[in-house]
């Protein structure tokens, strides 16, 4: 039976030189084993060889190291890659619902302003319509729509904060022009002489405007309207105002004149006693008087007249829109 060659590697390190030249000049241990009843064997290790199989060794080890350093470096990499680009991602899609967000929140406030500003609108218009309608009831004092279009710029997530900006002072101006208005309207609408001058459904014994003479015969003009109630029924200012006379007056026996804001005043006559002075500021609501029967009347009334400048006016109107 033949025995395998010995590996190179093994025969450099344990084998012969080949020839007595390499012998001489190699460097090599010789290691002498012995044992009783058998022949002795010489075990001889070549020290060059085993340095080139050490430095063979230790560079396979090396390069082992190299590759193993390279691919924990890779893998590192690579996963600090990964991670950066999740970092990246989950930013850019913060960034992006942040945008949205913006956006959204954007839009919202520019419906906010545009419905605001819409209302200011129909608030101006509520009030240039009580307008008009005040003037076909009453002598004293532009509701126009226009048609849509032009140039108009989209809200952009760029131009939004200086378009919301922008509506705001549009709005706060149109504030600004339109609480004068309604302060003027609401100062007007106090002042405006409405409603009765007495309370409960008092019976108008005398209209405004021509009758019989009641103390003798002809026609006469009657400026007032009459109201049936006993002496010592309240009498009410019918409008904000201040007392312009409170006292006897021809014809009108004991009466109390109002003087009211643009334009307007308003007189209560053949009163039994007046409750306010000239001078005094009255509210609408307020009693200024109890009624009687002074001066030229032939029962017990309250004789209201109603004054736009130097004119009279039919006090029927303002009764009617007391409300």
């Amino acid at each position: 039976m033949r025995l395998p060659k010995r590996p190179a590697l093994l025969a450099a390190l344990f084998g012969k030189p080949a020839n007595a030249r390499a012998a001489a000049s190699s460097r090599h241990v010789q290691i002498l084993i012995t044992r009783p009843g058998h022949p002795a064997h010489t075990l001889r290790i070549d020290l060059d060889a085993l340095r080139r199989a050490a430095l063979w060794i230790a560079a396979g080890v090396l390069l082992w190291l190299a590759v193993t350093l390279y691919m924990t470096w890779s893998q590192w990499s690579s996963a600090e890659a990964r991670q950066r680009a999740n970092r990246l991602a989950a930013q850019a899609q913060a960034v992006q619902s942040a945008n949205a967000r913006l956006q959204a929140e954007n839009g919202a406030m520019a419906n906010t302003l545009l419905a605001l500003k819409q209302r200011v609108d129909g608030l101006a218009s509520t009030m240039r319509g009580f307008v008009q309608t005040r003037e076909r009831q009453f002598p004293v004092e532009d509701n126009q729509r226009a048609n849509q279009g032009g140039i108009a710029m989209p809200l952009t997530l760029g131009n939004a904060p200086a378009m919301a900006h922008d509506e705001a002072e549009v709005i706060a101006e149109r504030l600004r022009l339109l609480l004068p208005q309604a302060q003027h309207l609401a100062a007007f609408e106090a002042a405006r002489p409405m409603g009765e001058p007495v309370a409960g459904s008092a019976e108008i014994t005398s209209d405004y405007g021509l009758r019989p003479n009641p103390l003798g015969g002809g026609v006469e003009f009657h400026n007032g309207i009459d109201f049936g109630v006993n002496v010592g029924t309240p009498v009410h200012a019918t409008g904000n105002g201040v007392v312009e006379s409170a006292g006897w007056k021809a014809g009108y026996g004991n009466c109390v004149v109002i003087d009211h804001p643009f334009g307007y005043r308003s007189l209560f006559g053949h009163l039994s006693q007046t409750l306010v002075k000239p001078g005094e500021v009255v509210q609408r609501g307020q009693r200024i008087a109890l009624s009687g029967n002074s001066g030229r009347s032939t029962g017990p009334h309250l004789h209201y007249t109603l004054f736009y400048g130097d004119k009279t006016l039919d006090p029927a109107t303002y009764l009617l829109a007391q409300r």
